[in-house]
């Protein structure tokens, strides 16, 4: 049992077991935003003024909810980082290859 305007925990179990692949996009986007707005709610609501179910479930997807957000901020600055890299890398061959074309214009010219 959920309390008045919050995501039923039911709901959000059954979100959670399906996997987004199975899901279709309205299904996702449903979900984003009664997540989001249970977040706000969660977070706004007195502890006082909780069922108890509503608070024992506020408590495990409040941490769950902080650990994927804590996750998603480092999977993101690893993406951030290996793009620069890889980036970098990708310069660093395209000047070796200039060089080189280069160098080697050169010593044919020499040659002739």
């Amino acid at each position: 049992m959920s309390d008045t305007g919050r995501k039923p925990v039911s709901d959000k179990v059954s979100d959670t077991m399906k996997p987004d692949s199975q899901k279709s996009y309205a299904e996702q986007v449903k979900e984003q935003v009664t997540g989001a707005y249970d977040k706000v709610a969660r977070d706004i609501q007195p502890e006082e003024s909780k069922s108890t179910s509503q608070s024992a479930a506020d408590t495990v997807t409040g941490k769950s909810s902080d650990t994927k957000d804590t996750a998603a901020t480092h999977q993101q600055s690893f993406v951030e980082s290996a793009k620069q890299y890889a980036s970098s890398a990708q310069k660093s061959a395209a000047d070796t290859l200039h060089s080189a074309g280069e160098y080697l214009s050169g010593k044919s010219e020499e040659t002739k």
